[in-house]
C-alpha cells in the first residue's frame, strides 16, 4: 500500500487524514473485523489533536498572527516582484539597481515566506538591516521608489515580531500538549491498525478487509498528492498556512 506523507502533512491535512482513515474504517463492522482495539486507539489519539489543533487556532492571538505573516508575505513578494519588473527597465541603472537588490535578497536563500516564523522574521530583519545600510541598496530602492514598500515590510514584521511573542507568553501561561508529540502517537496507532486490517486480509477470507484497504489506498494517493502540488508551487508564493515550531508543526 501507498504511505501518506505523514511527516510532511500540515497539522490540519494530517488531523483530517487520520478523521477520514476512520470515517472508512467505522462505516464497516469494526467489531466483526476485530479491529475494535486499534480502531479506539486511534480515535483517542485523533480526538486529542483535534481538541488541541482547535485551542491554538481559536486563540485570538493566533488569528492575529496568521494575518500578520500573510501581510508581510505580500509585502516581501510585493517587493520582489517590482524589483523582477525593474530589471526589465530600458534604463541601465535601473536594471543595475534592481538585479543587485535581487541578488540581495538571494542570499537568503529561496522560499523565505514559507520557512518558519522564526526563521523568516530573521531573515526579513537581516534583509531590512541590508537596505538601510548598504550605500549602493539604499540607493536602489531610492532610485526604484521602493522607499513605501520597505517601510511597510518593516511594519509588518516588526508588528509579526511583536505579536509572536505575546503568543509565546500566552502558551507558556496556558501550556498545550505539543502536536508533534501526539503525532508521533497517533502515526504509531495508524500503523498499528494498518497492520492489522492487512494481516486478517492474509490470513482471513473476509473480502472486506481488502475493500477497505484500496479505500484507505485512494484517500492516501489524494492526500499525498497534495504535498506534491504544494511542493511544485512557484518560490516565495504567500501562504495561507505556516509552519509554526512553537506547537510543532503548521496551523
Amino acid at each position: 500500500m501507498t504511505a501518506p506523507y505523514v511527516n510532511r502533512f500540515r497539522n490540519g491535512e494530517y488531523l483530517q487524514y487520520m478523521k477520514d482513515v476512520l470515517k472508512l474504517v467505522n462505516q464497516q463492522d469494526v467489531a466483526l473485523l476485530e479491529l475494535t482495539d486499534q480502531r479506539d486507539a486511534l480515535t483517542g489519539l485523533t480526538t486529542q489533536i483535534d481538541e488541541v489543533f482547535q485551542q491554538s487556532l481559536g486563540s485570538a492571538i493566533t488569528q492575529e498572527i496568521i494575518a500578520l505573516d500573510e501581510r508581510r508575505d505580500r509585502a516581501f513578494v510585493g517587493i520582489k516582484t517590482v524589483l523582477n519588473g525593474f530589471t526589465y527597465h530600458n534604463n541601465a541603472s535601473k536594471q543595475d539597481h534592481a538585479k543587485n537588490a535581487i541578488l540581495s535578497i538571494d542570499v537568503y536563500g529561496k522560499d523565505i515566506t514559507r520557512k518558519s516564523y522564526q526563521e523568516e522574521t530573521a531573515i526579513i530583519s537581516s534583509c531590512i538591516n541590508d537596505f538601510e545600510t548598504k550605500p549602493e541598496l539604499i540607493a536602489a530602492i531610492n532610485d526604484l521608489n521602493l522607499t513605501d514598500w520597505l517601510a511597510e515590510l518593516k511594519s509588518a514584521n516588526e508588528t509579526f515580531g511583536t505579536k509572536y511573542i505575546e503568543r509565546v507568553g500566552e502558551t507558556a501561561a496556558n501550556p498545550l500538549t505539543s502536536i508533534s508529540e501526539l503525532r508521533t502517537d497517533t502515526t504509531f496507532a495508524y500503523k498499528t491498525l494498518m497492520s492489522h486490517i492487512k494481516a486478517h486480509d492474509v490470513l482471513g477470507n473476509n473480502a472486506t478487509y481488502a475493500s477497505l484497504m484500496e479505500e484507505i489506498e485512494v484517500l492516501t494517493k489524494q492526500y499525498n498528492l497534495v504535498v506534491d502540488n504544494r511542493v511544485s508551487t512557484p518560490n516565495d508564493a504567500p501562504a495561507d498556512t505556516k509552519e509554526n515550531t512553537q506547537n510543532g508543526g503548521t496551523y
